[in-house]
């Protein structure tokens, strides 16, 4: 019975939700336009939520992840700089 009000609580929340991922996008894409794709990465994975089971949610926040993933040339750089707490 929990997980149905967890998930009833997340659908209220879900236009909240999406509004926070866009306000993030938009701070992604500004990070990318100044050449900083690995602070858009931590930006687009901090508050991200795997346990999202709103799927417009899911969506929206993979289309920021993915987007500012693409944007890294160096594998190799971005593990350095990244926190181990964002690896999963």
């Amino acid at each position: 019975m929990m997980a149905g009000a967890e998930k009833f609580v997340e659908a209220d929340n879900a236009e909240a939700i999406i509004t926070r991922i866009e306000h993030k996008s938009r701070k992604i894409e500004s990070l990318l336009k100044q050449n900083k794709p690995v602070e858009a990465l931590k930006t687009a994975l901090e508050g991200s939520s795997h346990m999202l089971r709103d799927e417009r949610c899911k969506s929206a926040n993979w289309i920021v992840v993915h987007r500012a993933l693409m944007a890294i040339k160096d594998v190799e750089g971005m593990f350095s700089s990244l926190d181990p707490e964002y690896y999963d």
